[in-house]
């Protein structure tokens, strides 16, 4: 069995189509292959065991995964240490909602900044935790123990049961977590180990009009002229361990922290990029791909930019709420592009064709073998036919996530009370319980209320579920909705008005003053679940317990599967091409070079921008308020008092491209220079090659980094101290 998987997994590394040596997101564990050399090759001086090792400090110990409470170890950014006393650095739009709720009228940190002068003014960013990887083992000999005669539930229910107890065994007398991570099709095994950290506080981070120069406008494009960057500081206890906040605790010493290089970097230097990617899809089939992309990404898309009307038309409406969905219309906006990217890239690549052309070629090299015949011949067949009834699922769960739990505001605030509601639903009511659970809806509600637009929302919540009525399938329908819009006699608008307007949920004083009831007292039945506005939203929640997440769950295990031995025939088919698995949100190493790109025909970018391109924005758009250059920065560049961080020519550079390949998760990673040093933080990609999610393009799949001097210099020039300046450790 151990020698069977030890060919497989050195197959593995093959794949039927072309590669390029930038091409991957490739997992530190395994960098001593052939990549390594490759690097070596393109200028890294690192050896493989200062990028990552479990015996000695390396440049793993210092990137970090930011995530949330209830995460489950996946992260939605990335950050790096740097300094021995816990400052870690990151993208500001990761932790812009955390600034956003620092903010008051008279402290806006949003217009001028945060700027902590020492470690008292460092405010925790609550809910906010990271993920450190202590080690990565390969456990799929032990994980796959027993599963040999066994398919679907069975077999996933073995997997879960084996990893488990290898979690146990490989976490006992720590404090440490684990995550196991399958890889091509379930082949593989990684079980990644974390330590995790849990009081983070907010250190410095510019203004918005520096963090998020150019806003929307300029989002997924090039050229770029943004001061995308926050700082940090993560806590321990005196023991240096893992701790919830607690004013005792002391600042976190990491193993290693990154060094700052202020010489930045050029043209064509080699960079690496590491990082917790989020999730790629290189390897899917053509018509997987053809679902995924003109229907299930399609819907997304559409149902984003309906988001981003009805809050782009809010803030038109009502210019003072601009900043109260900025994290939001920000957050939508990248998403749209991104999904309208992916479907331009798919498009570009005609990849839908390209890959029913491979397949083509590997079914005629099946052909050849009676015995692959057995073994291959019919899985293409048997997935396309399986892929139909998955892709129905794929997209009633993308409807309810985009248009039903993440559309109207009023829908998850709702899902908050279920458990409330549970507890009357109950034989005999435990008073004490629901006297506590009414009293941490207290506190939600009081945090709900105070930015929420009561208007704002009743509008997403009509467009929202009309798009869902009308797109939907009649089985991933609730039935409250059918029966609310028969009996408003398909009047969405009307239906909208009426829901709202007599529901506890939008109303704060009654929903308070029914939580401030003595228990035996709170009239659940008559003020909640007879609320129609309620029966809506747990509507949503229901249909995907009954009728989605559990199908689809099934479903995709047969798929899978079948992808696995589809996964084994490439893999036999190709033994010369290296490859990489797919980006599953564990660290990942990818590399390459700063270098411009043609992008389309006739227009060409170069690799860096500059201060001067930032002022010439600002003095072209004096009427748009994503492009104001603050006063100080204007003075500072027409004196051309750019410090020890400009350059010879006398630019001061903002923000620089990279062919690198990244996806969503790797915002906020460190950009390393060949020795380890930091040069940048990357933040971004150009919407035209955002679809190197399904199929890295090297003329024109680029990312967008913030170079570490304006980075310096802002921090130097701009900002009202040196506290965070005076604790790094600078190579000029």
């Amino acid at each position: 069995m151990k020698r069977l998987l030890l060919a497989l997994i050195v197959a593995l590394f093959f794949i039927p189509v072309n590669l390029v040596a930038d091409e991957g997101m490739w997992l530190p564990l395994l960098l001593k292959n052939e990549k390594y050399a490759k690097m070596r090759k393109m200028g890294l001086r690192l050896s493989p065991e200062e990028i990552y090792s479990i015996n000695q400090a390396c440049i793993k110990d210092a990137v970090i995964g930011l995530m949330g409470e209830g995460a489950n170890l996946r992260s939605f950014g990335t950050a790096s240490f740097i300094s021995d006393s816990g400052l870690i650095i990151t993208n500001y739009h990761v932790v812009l909602s955390h600034i956003e709720r620092f903010s008051t009228k008279e402290n806006d940190f949003i217009k001028y900044g945060y700027w902590a002068n020492n470690r008292s003014e460092e405010s925790l960013c609550r809910g906010l935790q990271m993920k450190q990887l202590i080690k990565m083992v390969d456990v799929t000999d032990r994980i796959l123990e027993g599963t040999e005669n066994l398919t679907g539930r069975e077999k996933n229910n073995k997997i879960n049961e084996n990893g488990v107890a290898i979690a146990k065994e490989l976490t006992a007398g720590t404090r440490y977590e684990a995550k196991t991570q399958a890889l091509f099709g379930g082949s593989q095994y990684i079980m990644n180990i974390y330590a995790v950290y849990r009081d983070i506080r907010m250190v410095a981070a510019p203004p918005f009009v520096l963090g998020k120069f150019g806003g929307n406008d300029d989002n997924y494009s090039w050229p770029r002229h943004t001061a995308d960057f926050a700082v940090l500081r993560v806590y321990a206890n005196d023991k240096n361990e893992p701790a919830s906040f607690n004013k005792n605790n002391r600042p976190y010493s990491p193993k290693h922290f990154l060094p700052i290089s202020a010489k930045g970097v050029k043209e064509n230097d080699f960079v690496m990029i590491v990082g917790y990617p989020g999730s790629t899809r290189q390897y899917v089939p053509s018509f997987a791909l053809d679902k995924i992309i003109y229907s299930e990404t399609a819907e997304k898309a559409a149902i984003a930019r309906e988001k981003m009307n009805i809050l782009q038309n809010a803030i038109e409406q009502d210019p003072s709420s601009k900043f109260r969905y900025t994290t939001r219309l920000s957050s939508v906006g990248n998403s749209y592009l991104r999904w309208s990217g992916e479907i331009m890239g798919v498009d570009k690549l005609d990849l839908v064709n390209v890959k029913r052309e491979e397949e083509r070629r590997f079914n005629e090299w099946v052909s050849k073998d009676e015995k692959r015949v057995a073994k291959y011949g019919d899985i293409l067949e048997r997935m396309e036919k399986l892929y139909e009834e998955v892709a129905e699922y794929n997209l009633a769960n993308a409807y309810f996530l985009e248009a039903g739990i993440t559309g109207s505001e009023i829908v998850p605030f709702i899902g908050k009370f279920e458990k409330l509601v549970a507890m009357y639903n109950r034989k005999s009511l435990n008073s004490r319980a629901a006297d506590s659970e009414a009293r941490r809806l207290i506190g939600l509600t009081h945090q709900f209320f105070n930015n929420w637009n009561y208007e704002v929302d009743r509008q997403m919540f009509r467009n929202l579920t009309y798009r869902y009525y009308q797109k939907m399938s009649p089985k991933f329908k609730p039935e409250i909705m059918d029966k609310l819009i028969h009996k408003y006699n398909g009047d969405i608008e009307l239906m909208s008005q009426t829901l709202f307007a007599n529901s506890i949920f939008t109303n704060k004083e009654r929903l308070l003053e029914f939580l401030e009831t003595e228990s035996e007292s709170r009239d659940v039945a008559n003020l909640m679940k007879n609320d129609e506005l309620y029966q809506m939203a747990i509507g949503y929640y229901m249909i995907n317990v009954d009728r989605i997440a559990r199908q689809r769950g099934d479903l995709q295990s047969k798929l899978l599967e079948l992808n696995a031995i589809y996964m084994q025939g490439l893999l036999e088919m190709n033994r010369k091409n290296t490859i990489y698995p797919d980006a599953n949100n564990s660290q990942r190493v990818s590399y390459g070079r700063v270098t411009g790109v043609n992008s389309i025909d006739g227009l060409i970018y170069t690799p860096f921008t500059t201060l001067t391109g930032a002022n010439i924005k600002y003095k072209n758009n004096l009427d748009n308020p994503d492009f104001y250059l603050p006063k100080k920065i204007r003075d500072l560049y027409n004196k051309r008092d750019f410090g020890r961080y400009g350059s010879k020519s006398g630019e001061l550079f903002v923000n620089f491209l990279t062919n690198a390949h990244t996806t969503s998760g790797s915002s906020g990673s460190p950009v390393i220079n060949s020795r380890g040093e930091l040069v940048g933080l990357n933040f971004d990609r150009i919407w035209q090659g955002v679809g190197s999610d399904y199929r890295y393009d090297s003329d024109i799949s680029r990312s967008i980094s913030v170079d570490i001097r304006y980075i310096l210099f802002i921090l130097d020039k701009y900002a009202p101290n040196n506290y965070v300046l005076n604790q790094l450790q600078i190579k000029y």
